[in-house]
């Protein structure tokens, strides 16, 4: 009988493995799921949105930081970049707008934030278009050495 429990332990707990996504950032899908989640107190939208954009850029900080102390000078070309903290209504309402199209909710948000803040300084649109160009580029290919994996 332990024999039977044991193996259908580990026989369940392999399909619970098997079944589990291969994802590996969260995306536009998951950005609108929050709209979706929080639809009968929408007032909770915001606080979900800015409390997981404050994760991303306490998480940027903490890494600056910490390669900060190695080295100054790789630390300042590492994260020399668009993302910045900045109004976070602004950046919620960008990035709404972003995912708006279905052809790119697949972009990771930190990819998202940066194109939205390359719009809200009203870059040309051409650099914008190969910024997201070569984002999709680069997540492909990385789900496609996931999927090969």
């Amino acid at each position: 009988m332990k024999r039977i429990i044991i193996l259908s332990f580990v026989l369940l707990s392999f399909i619970q493995i098997r079944a589990q996504e291969r994802k590996l950032f969260w995306d536009g899908y998951d950005w609108r799921k929050i709209d979706h989640i929080c639809r009968e107190y929408p007032e909770y939208k915001y606080w979900v949105k800015s409390a997981y954009l404050s994760g991303l850029f306490d998480s940027k900080l903490f890494y600056q930081m910490k390669l900060k102390s190695i080295t100054r000078a790789c630390s300042d070309s590492v994260f020399s970049d668009y993302l910045e903290p900045d109004e976070m209504r602004s950046l919620i309402a960008g990035l709404d707008a972003f995912y708006d199209d279905n052809t790119i909710r697949y972009l990771p948000i930190p990819c998202a934030l940066i194109a939205t803040v390359m719009i809200q300084q009203n870059l040309p649109q051409a650099e914008i278009d190969t910024y997201i160009r070569d984002s999709k580029k680069w997540i492909n290919d990385l789900m496609d050495e996931i999927i090969r994996e």
